[in-house]
């Protein structure tokens, strides 16, 4: 990645957490195909320079070979959580953020089976 594209995407990253008021920011990485030294010096910056806005960074889409890559690489990701997939990195921010998904069909189903048990009406 060219510096002054880094440079670019960091800005626009962290304006869009101070304009959208962000708690978590996940960085997926499921569509890099490798990460070297400097793939992943750049995440450990995007994710300190959120942390240093009042945010909590997770990244997430890390596949076995990239796990496998950073850690013969000896990068240390250690200062956030990493989750495997986009699905894990979205429930980690749920919790985070005390937040939950709550299933309205389900009280849907429950307020028709009420309204059958008083005989339909």
């Amino acid at each position: 990645m060219i510096p002054e594209r880094a440079k670019l995407i960091m800005e626009n990253l962290l304006d869009g957490v101070i304009k959208h008021n962000s708690e978590v920011v996940l960085i997926d990485i499921t569509g890099v195909p490798v990460v070297d030294t400097m793939v992943a010096h750049h995440i450990v910056q995007a994710a300190d320079a959120v942390r240093l806005v009042g945010a909590t960074c997770i990244l997430v889409g890390i596949r076995p070979e990239i796990a496998q890559t950073i850690v013969n690489l000896g990068i240390d990701l250690g200062k956030f959580p990493t989750k495997s997939s986009l699905r894990k990195g979205f429930l980690k921010a749920l919790e985070l953020t005390n937040r939950r998904i709550i299933d309205t069909k389900k009280k849907d189903d429950t307020v028709a089976d009420l309204i059958d048990s008083l005989g339909g009406e």
